[in-house]
Parts: structure tokens; sequence; C-alpha cells
């Protein structure tokens, strides 16, 4: 992800998180806490965004990806072996 991206999403979510510390030591302690739970949620997807936008995160993706379709694949051909099995066992 880019600097110019990636730097207001994690600088104005700390603020934010700031933001919700301040309300918290205030008294409003129920929205204090809403909005750093939103806070530290957005930094967690900005984190997300940036680590799967790089080359090796997405290489990634795609391995876990290939797995998944071979396991199916395996997964579709038992099946169908037990289906066929149960058409040919007699009645």
């Amino acid at each position: 992800m880019p600097l110019q991206y990636k730097l207001p999403g994690y600088a104005g979510n700390a603020l934010l998180l700031l933001i919700s510390v301040i309300i918290c030591a205030q008294g409003s302690i129920l929205i204090g806490l809403l909005l750093g739970a939103l806070a530290i949620l957005n930094l967690y997807l900005v984190y997300k965004l940036d680590t799967f936008s790089r080359p090796e995160g997405i290489l990634v993706h795609q391995l876990e990806m290939t797995k998944v379709r071979e396991e199916l694949l395996v997964a579709q051909r038992r099946v169908s072996d037990l289906e066929s099995s149960i058409a040919s066992a007699p009645r």
C-alpha cells in the first residue's frame, strides 16, 4: 500500500484512539470504549490491508487458495466415489 494511503490511515486512527481515551477520562466511559474499539478495529484493518497489498501477501493468499481448491477436488472425488458405490451396491 502506498505511503500516501498508509500514513493517513494509521495517523487518523491513532488520533481517534487518543480521543477515545480522552472521552473515557472525562466520564463518558461507554462512548469512549465504543470509539476506542472502532479505532482499534480500523487500525487492524489498515494493517491487514497493508500486509495483504504486499507481493508476499498476495502470493501467500494464492497458495492458500490453491491448497483449498486441491482439497475441494479430493473431497468431490470422494463424494462421487461414495455415490457410485452406493448406486452399485445390491439392495
